[in-house]
């Protein structure tokens, strides 16, 4: 009777070999871990942390004489191409650039022209250093220009370059419209306050023009916002930021130009 053959042994490895092969390969493993663990750790050390906000820059004080660097960033204004450019060169540009594309991108305004300027005039508008121009287009009458030290450089002052209005002066005076706009006019006190027979008491009037138009209208405002208007309009055609709107008075439902706030003194933010 045959009988099955016995296993010696012979055909597998000895059990040291297999052992030794064994630890080896968790060696290697422990290896690749430890060398993933350490660069995992070099890469977060190198990772540059992410960045915070850039710190403000110093103010600056202006270069004297003022004008030949105020006519050099003036001539840049001009020299510009479009809103995107023309918006970087001018005074508060994050929060008027917005204005510039309303004003000319939406209700296709055209860019003033640059045919010959004035010599500058130093001045302080407020406590701002500034210099002044006169600019005379290559058609059409002067503008002024101011040109103002923002702490680093001289900026175009934009708004009273155009007299910047959410519409246009001549819409607000055809249309009447009931909502309400925000206007840079002149402001002076009514001559004739007798023309709003049926004004409420609680109003009182004021003269108002804009640059684009000689002939001024009388606008109403309330007592409270009188009082505020009341010591800036002592003088003739004070310029000034104001919220406006027309409003129906009186039995016949007239619509007179009322004044609602004053934004700012002056021309610009």
């Amino acid at each position: 009777m045959e009988t099955e053959p016995r296993d010696d042994g012979s055909s597998h490895p000895p059990r040291g070999i297999e052992a030794w092969i064994t630890a080896v390969l968790i060696l290697i493993v422990l290896i690749i871990a430890l060398a993933l663990t350490l660069g995992q750790g070099m890469i977060q050390r190198n990772r540059k942390p992410p960045a915070g906000p850039s710190p403000p820059s110093p103010i600056a004080t202006p270069p004297v004489p003022m004008e030949p660097a105020a006519l050099a960033a003036l001539e840049k204004y001009f020299e510009a191409p479009d809103t995107a450019s023309k918006s970087q060169l001018v005074r508060d540009p994050t929060r008027v650039r917005r204005l510039m594309e309303d004003h000319h991108d939406r209700r296709n305004h055209p860019y003033q022209t640059l045919g010959r300027v004035s010599p500058g005039h130093a001045t302080l508008l407020g406590t701002t250093p500034a210099v002044l121009f006169q600019i005379e287009p290559f058609s059409g009458p002067r503008y002024p220009v101011a040109m103002v030290w923002d702490g680093q450089r001289f900026a175009v002052d934009w708004e009273s370059l155009t007299a910047y209005g959410t519409l246009d002066w001549s819409e607000f005076i055809e249309r009447r419209p009931t909502t309400i706009e925000a206007l840079r006019v002149y402001l002076s006190h009514s001559p004739e306050p007798e023309n709003f027979p049926s004004m409420p008491e609680s109003f009182v009037s004021f003269q108002i023009e804009h640059r684009d138009d000689p002939q001024p209208i009388v606008c109403i405002a309330s007592r409270e916002v009188a009082a505020v208007l009341h010591p800036m309009a002592g003088n003739p055609r004070t310029p000034v930021t104001l919220e406006m709107t027309w409003t129906p008075i009186g039995p016949g439902g007239t619509k007179v130009s009322r004044i609602i706030r004053l934004v700012t003194p002056g021309w610009s933010h």
